[in-house]
């Protein structure tokens, strides 16, 4: 059973005759792990043949309390040099503060500390496997803006794969393991195929995975991680997520409206939902998947982040407005925001 365990727990979506099921996490994330293995054994392989020539080591590891806040990702990344004393550490002169500003700003948004040493001259890169198997249209990879090479790189080794791709340069307000890492100057590429109406419930079930969709996914990683092992140079860390947001760190959402956005959703102004929790505010309030949120208790929302800041100021059991595009139609409803337990 994944994270979420048996019945409903504080972020299950279950609905009320789910409540003493069992949360499988098919898709969250034993997908994930299952690529994490696989790739661990192809390069093993590799190596036992002689075909692979690293430079430098892999470190395969799995994180729990992801969900709770990072909590495994971030005591590895606080300890590493305690696991790994003699590893190289940056100096103050190659420290990239202007780069990491932006990383640390956005680092408490899951509890990471701001005054955290850099890891660059010991860590060449992390890639990110959370959530890889139900690829539909388009694999989204996250982190793109964490080193200038990350595109090239990437559409270079998806060409023998041959998967449709949507680029994100997203890198410091991931919600997901990744951004441990790229708090410390690393940098991250995260693949994700989208959030679904059967995340954090007992439905999301292996029978509903895609399984060659999560080959191929597997197998870019796999390609893109030897490709780190055995380059002359290592990517080179300096964010560049177009778009920067000089807001102040965000503190922890209390508000809950059990929406599902959709991450593949492509290039439009809101926020696209791929489904509503069952028995949430939202569903309740007449909020529909397919539905794009244009505004939220009087604010303009035109991404996941504007959505975000929105939710943080909701006052919990107060009525507020929340307006869709539904098709053609514009949609005034009133929603209740719950406490998020």
């Amino acid at each position: 059973i994944d994270h979420l365990g048996k019945g409903g727990g504080s972020n299950s979506l279950a609905k009320d005759g789910e409540q003493d099921a069992i949360h499988v996490g098919a898709d969250d994330n034993a997908s994930g792990v299952g690529a994490m293995l696989e790739i661990t054994q192809y390069l093993a392989h590799e190596k036992a043949a002689g075909r692979l020539k690293a430079k430098r080591d892999l470190i395969v590891a799995a994180w729990s309390g992801e969900e709770l806040g990072l909590f495994g990702s971030q005591a590895y990344v606080k300890s590493y040099y305690d696991l790994y004393p003699k590893a190289p550490r940056a100096t103050l002169h190659d420290h990239a503060h202007g780069a990491a500003d932006a990383a640390h700003k956005q680092a408490h948004a899951h509890g990471t500390a701001t005054d955290a040493e850099p890891l660059t001259e010991a860590i060449a890169a992390y890639l990110n496997l959370d959530m890889v198997g139900l690829l539909r249209e388009k694999l989204v990879i996250q982190g793109i803006g964490s080193s200038p090479g990350f595109a090239g790189e990437v559409q270079r080794r998806n060409v023998p794969v041959g998967l449709a791709l949507q680029l994100d340069k997203t890198s410091t307000r991931l919600p997901t393991d990744a951004s441990a890492f790229v708090a410390r100057d690393v940098p991250i590429l995260a693949a994700f195929t989208g959030a679904h109406e059967d995340y954090h419930t007992p439905r999301d079930t292996p029978d509903k995975l895609n399984y060659d969709g999560a080959a191929k996914v597997s197998r870019l990683f796999a390609l893109l991680t030897r490709g780190v092992m055995t380059a002359a140079k290592v990517p080179k860390f300096e964010l560049d997520e177009e778009a920067k947001r000089d807001d102040q760190p965000r503190a922890r959402l209390t508000a809950y409206l059990g929406t599902i956005p959709d991450y593949v959703a492509g290039d439009i102004k809101g926020l696209k939902l791929s489904g509503v929790a069952g028995e949430g505010p939202a569903a309740k309030a007449g909020v529909k998947g397919g539905d794009i949120i244009v505004k939220l208790a009087g604010r303009k929302i035109e991404d996941i982040y504007d959505y975000t800041y929105a939710i943080e100021a909701l006052k919990i059991g107060q009525e507020t407005e929340i307006v869709v595009k539904r098709g053609e139609k514009t949609v005034s409803l009133k929603v209740t925001p719950t406490a998020r337990e």
